[in-house]
């Protein structure tokens, strides 16, 4: 669980993970360099299971889950973030169960609903296939929410951890394009659930601009080769400027543009390329992708970013 400064919600969702009935596990809580109360808040719960690891600056949310996986001791790790909490005390032990089931599986995108209504949010279904189609549904996928999911360690040993200088935003798409590339495979669990309260500390549209645009044309060179990292870039950069025109946050996605071309001199010492096969699997997956129009209605209704 990563933290930063968002303790009008920790309380609830530490207290969701304490009451987890799952017999054998701990809470790694790593805050962020926030530098308020939180060693208090996690005092007065007095829950021995709490792992608490204060970082002396902020790492980013690549940086500072890096520092939880390297800390937990478990061979099933599970993320939420500070504004996520599980929506029942038997998640955990569904999980476990799940990957008990399918040991073809080796992460699960789990699902995230709204607290309130207790129905999806369709501003965190990423997932190439229609919500109204498939939202109770068990399925690959070439999606996961970084603050809701869950993987065997053995995914972390073998594809390494996030890849830190991108600090925050799309970090996901760098791992989950290094996971499907090692062969292991991601399943969306529906019964599996988590409820997202979207607290808005630290959600600036500029930041968020800034950070996705970089990040896309990062991992574009990155993480594939010419024409495929073209042809993952176009679309998201299409999708950046249609932000910005409907945010009007056009200097950031300009400043995002710039340092993105800039730093690609720093990227090209870890530049790892994913096979052919992955791409075609990517591919497959978006065959599902509802059309273009559904997704702007669906953006202008709520949107992702």
């Amino acid at each position: 669980m990563l933290y930063y400064k968002r303790r009008e919600i920790i309380e609830r969702t530490l207290r969701s993970a304490i009451e987890q009935d799952y017999p054998n596990w701990e809470i790694v809580l790593v805050d962020n360099h926030s530098e308020d109360d939180l060693q208090d808040i996690v005092a007065a719960l007095n829950a021995p299971e709490i792992r608490l690891i204060q970082l002396p600056e902020n790492l980013g949310a690549c940086g500072g889950r890096n520092v939880g996986i390297r800390e937990a001791k478990g061979e099933i790790f599970v993320f939420i973030d500070d504004d996520v909490c599980f929506s029942t005390p038997g998640e955990i032990t569904k999980t476990v169960n799940a990957f008990e089931k399918r040991p073809d599986m080796h992460g699960l995108a789990l699902q995230i609903c709204d607290p309130h209504s207790g129905e999806v949010r369709i501003r965190e279904w990423c997932h190439t296939r229609p919500y109204n189609e498939f939202v109770n549904e068990e399925f690959e996928t070439n999606w996961f929410g970084e603050g809701a999911c869950a993987f065997r360690r053995e995914v972390f040993d073998q594809c390494g951890l996030y890849y830190e200088p991108l600090y925050y935003g799309a970090e996901g798409h760098d791992m989950v394009v290094r996971i499907l590339d090692r062969g292991f495979r991601i399943m969306h669990t529906p019964d599996i659930c988590v409820t997202h309260w979207a607290s808005e500390t630290g959600r600036t549209s500029s930041r968020q601009f800034y950070y996705f645009t970089r990040n896309f044309i990062w991992m574009a060179y990155k993480d594939y080769h010419l024409w495929d990292g073209i042809w993952f870039l176009l679309p998201k950069m299409a999708m950046m400027a249609y932000f910005a025109l409907r945010s009007s946050a056009y200097l950031a996605v300009l400043r995002g543009v710039r340092d993105g071309i800039e730093g690609l001199p720093m990227i090209r010492k870890v530049r790892t390329p994913i096979s052919q096969t992955t791409v075609t699997y990517m591919a497959d997956h978006e065959k599902w992708r509802p059309s273009i129009w559904t997704r702007l209605a669906r953006h202008k209704a709520q949107p992702q970013i």
